[in-house]
């Protein structure tokens, strides 16, 4: 009771923690100036008095100047009246101006004035991790760059990569910072541009770089791992190939994050815009969600009908279908919240599915339940980053929490490895006590099917023996008839082969090591009442009465001293239980190991009689008690009725 109780509160722990750790960067993002008192631009100005570039980033958001369909840094005779004012990080295609709503795709440029800066070292203005292509100005001079920015839409190439350019800043107060982009999709400045040390930049892009190859190192070791050992201990399922797919989908996800896509870019992905891979990015984080179905379907053993299979295929194919066929202006302003919020459905059917069937949950279920929570953890932050919903750097949150995911897999499927190894030996001990069983019961009924030929015999023979009698007392030949008799009683003196108990196999398995006992000179005694329909069953009772009464016989045989010999059983029911009590002399050596009896006997499948009788009691709720002395050896059984 107490371990379901645990159970059902660390699943409610993890729903919890889950909700919290998905939001809580959302959050700060979204009190950061409360909380950290950092500046925001008000009507295209913000005051950076108190803001120094060497104690980290100047997020440079609020109210911006807006130019729509010009580039008034690298084309300065534009005309110089801002269309709006317009709010940074934003999507540009939520404002209109007099020729009509703004289009998600085109080019634009945003203008902010910097007032109170002063700084002697060299400074950069960036957009991590950005989407689209831009061009980022202060004061005129070129600061950073990224992808080709260009008034033709079919000639934007965007790539999350930018190039840095150091700038030391004038001796004036007063900055002026034009950021020019060009998107083919994503709708504007929906990132947070950054102001920061320019040299601070390259000691953390080097140490990104190491940590990002280590990791995906990590990731890329793991998974391999992970498919060896899925198709060495359950290669008998092969056709379940949701593994090796989940696999595929992980690698490819972590290769389209910000951190890695410019690196694969011109190698797997055909050069393609980095805009362009939206759609696949979309589709493998669905597919990687859907997967999560077979997930815990297979490693916590919580079942999936067909109905609900097909119910979220439909389900994620339809909102794949929306973010494709819907007008990118429109998704961008009404959508790119509602259909990512719609992608949780599954996430929450699955807690309450798990939660439902938690008291049938596979072994280290529980271990993968944590594990799913962190790749839709991992999913959730990389997509409110990317999507600019978070100002704290979460570039390399998936690649991090996906290397976790691909490890915890890793030790689970290794600890199945193990159990599956114990689970085969067991079966093989199993299997001997089977073939030991039929092999018992075949020498007693021999035994027995001996004896009841002899009485045939005796029957048939008995009239013969009759006249004979007869014939003798009529002749009054006494002497003669005494004689006779002496060498009938002779004949037919034979121990008949007794009953233990009324249970068929409890009978028999008795009854074998009664025979092998008397054939080695032991002592016998059997005190059983055992009944035909046993709280056990006959399998069970088979391995706990064979394996315990082949070690009794065994110890008495490896006495020196064969007079000692002895062997006494007692079964029964008292209270409600079933009681069964062993009583054998041996030698007097027992070794033990980690507080366990290890098997003096030779061969690799010895040692787990004791082993499996405590497992099948104890999936019994009963127990074992062994007790031993320098002369007598004692086990004790106790298995409640239900």
């Amino acid at each position: 009771m107490l371990k379901e109780i645990k159970r059902e509160w660390f699943l409610i722990l993890g729903f919890v923690l889950t909700v919290i750790f998905m939001n809580l960067p959302a959050v700060y993002t979204y009190y950061y100036h409360d909380i950290s008192g950092a500046p925001k631009a008000i009507n295209a100005r913000m005051d950076l008095s108190a803001a120094n570039p060497a104690d980290g980033k100047i997020y440079l958001d609020g109210e911006w100047e807006f130019y729509w369909k010009r580039f008034i840094a690298s084309e300065p005779d534009q005309l110089y009246i801002p269309d709006l004012i317009i709010k940074v990080p934003d999507s540009w295609s939520k404002y209109r101006i007099e020729r009509g709503s703004l289009s998600a795709e085109g080019f634009g440029s945003y203008k902010l004035t910097m007032t109170g800066l002063e700084y002697d070292n060299a400074v950069t203005l960036f957009i991590p991790d950005f989407g689209g292509a831009y061009r980022a100005f202060i004061d005129g001079q070129l600061a950073a760059e990224s992808g080709i920015v260009s008034k033709d839409t079919k000639k934007i190439f965007t790539t999350p990569k930018a190039d840095l350019h150091p700038l030391v800043l004038s001796n004036r107060m007063v900055h002026e910072i034009v950021i020019e982009v060009a998107n083919a999709r994503f709708s504007g400045l929906y990132m947070t541009p950054v102001l920061w040390d320019y040299n601070q930049i390259i000691r953390e892009n080097s140490f990104r770089n190491a940590v990002r190859f280590i990791l995906f190192g990590i990731v890329l070791f793991s998974l391999l791992s992970l498919l060896i050992m899925y198709i060495v201990t359950i290669r008998r399922k092969l056709h379940s190939i949701w593994l090796p797919v989940m696999v595929i989908f992980i690698l490819m996800r972590v290769m389209l994050t910000s951190e890695f896509y410019s690196l694969w870019q011109p190698v797997l992905f055909l050069n393609l815009s980095y805009e362009s891979t939206n759609e696949l990015m979309y589709f493998t984080t669905f597919v990687l969600k859907y997967l999560l179905i077979f997930l815990v379907q297979e490693q916590c053993g919580i079942e999936f009908n067909k109905r609900e299979k097909m119910y979220f295929l439909i389900h994620y194919i339809f909102l794949y279908l929306i973010y494709l066929l819907v007008p990118k202006s429109i998704y961008n302003n009404y959508l790119s919240l509602l259909i990512p919020m719609l992608t949780y459905v599954l996430d929450l059917y699955i807690f309450f599915k798990i939660y439902r069937g938690r008291h049938t949950m596979k072994k280290f279920g529980m271990v993968v339940f944590w594990d799913i929570i962190i790749v839709i953890i991992g999913l959730t932050l990389d997509s409110y980053y990317i999507n600019g919903k978070i100002y704290i750097d979460m570039s390399l949150i998936l690649l991090i929490l996906f290397a976790l995911f691909a490890l915890i897999m890793i030790f689970v499927y290794a600890m199945r490895s193990v159990d599956l190894y114990d689970d085969f030996t067991i079966s093989s001990s199993r299997l001997k006590l089977a073939n030991n069983q039929i092999a018992m019961q075949k020498e007693y009924y021999d035994t027995l099917s001996r004896q009841m030929n002899e009485i045939r015999e005796m029957k048939h023979d008995i009239r013969h023996f009759i006249r004979a009698m007869s014939r003798l007392a009529d002749e009054n030949k006494f002497d003669e008839l005494r004689v006779f008799l002496g060498e009938y009683n002779e004949k037919t003196d034979r121990e008949q082969l007794p009953i233990f108990c009324e249970n068929t196999i409890a009978n028999s398995i008795i009854g074998y090591y009664y025979l092998r006992a008397k054939e080695s000179g032991i002592f016998f005694e059997s005190f059983c009442s055992i009944n035909r329909q046993s709280v056990m069953s006959d399998s069970d009772l088979c391995i706990v009465l064979g394996n315990a009464l082949e070690n009794s016989v065994y110890a008495c045989e490896q006495m020196e001293n064969h007079e000692k010999m002895y062997i006494t059983i007692k079964a029964g029911t008292m209270k409600k239980q079933m009681l069964i009590k062993l009583t054998n002399s041996y030698s007097g050596n027992v070794e033990a190991r980690d507080g366990h009896l290890i098997s003096t006997k030779s061969g690799k499948s010895h040692g787990l009689g004791i082993r499996n009788i405590e497992r099948v009691v104890a999936s019994y709720g009963g127990i074992v008690k062994i007790e031993y002395n320098e002369k007598e050896f004692i086990l004790s059984v106790a298995v409640p009725e239900k």
